[in-house]
């Protein structure tokens, strides 16, 4: 994916400085999360599995067959962080995905020497619609806060998804055939599959398996996670 383009960082830099942001949480201006907002998700993780949202301290309970080792999650989809993730989703507000970053920065403990950060690839159609692959653009930042390098290791076979209407047996069907993996000696190596959002996990594990069958040590992170209703 590469590193991050200087002119368009410097460019976003000025226009913070002549416009900026308010808060998404408390609406003071400056930045789109101010360190209080900050605060008050990293201190509200959510601890559980997200495959069935039982409480869980490894992010994935006994009761399924998971890739992971350990999955990290920041916090529920809700309130401020719902708010940044749709501002960068939906409002083309690429800035929102630095402090997306910050929160993943602060949550996330250390990891493997030379682990690899491996994003989710986006819909093609969605990075079309926004003008940027959203995770994509989180991951640059996080890799750049890290010192870790991005991996564009997974491929999409599917161009569409329709998660909006899926159950979770839908969901987990559709995810087992949503990706391919690039020829990569990943044998051994430790990577941390990344996504925005999970909710029945099924996106998340799919890419982890494949992962984990190509020989690596993997690990899951997501911003947030929401229940299926």
């Amino acid at each position: 994916m590469g590193g991050l383009n200087v002119k368009n960082t410097i460019a976003e830099r000025a226009l913070q400085i002549i416009a900026p942001h308010p808060c998404y949480g408390c609406g003071k201006m400056g930045n789109v999360l101010c360190d209080y907002c900050k605060y008050d998700i990293i201190h509200e993780p959510f601890v559980g599995c997200i495959l069935c949202g039982r409480p869980n301290l490894e992010g994935a309970c006994q009761y399924h067959a998971s890739p992971f080792r350990r999955v990290y999650t920041v916090s529920t989809r809700a309130g401020t962080l719902k708010h940044i993730i749709d501002g960068l989703k939906f409002s083309h507000n690429k800035s929102a995905a630095k402090a997306l970053a910050d929160l993943l920065h602060d949550s996330l403990p250390l990891f493997p020497a030379g682990t690899i950060i491996v994003p989710i690839p986006t819909i093609p159609s969605h990075i079309r619609t926004r003008g940027y692959d959203h995770v994509g653009v989180i991951a640059q930042h996080l890799s750049s806060l890290r010192g870790m390098p991005i991996a564009p290791l997974l491929i999409r076979r599917t161009r569409t998804v329709q998660h909006a209407a899926s159950n979770a047996t839908a969901r987990r069907n559709q995810a087992e055939t949503a990706f391919a993996i690039k020829d990569s000696d990943i044998e051994g190596r430790s990577v941390l599959v990344l996504d925005d959002i999970v909710t029945t996990g099924s996106t998340l594990v799919a890419a982890g398996r494949l992962l984990q069958e190509a020989g690596a040590y993997v690990y899951g992170a997501a911003l947030a996670y929401q229940p299926l209703d």
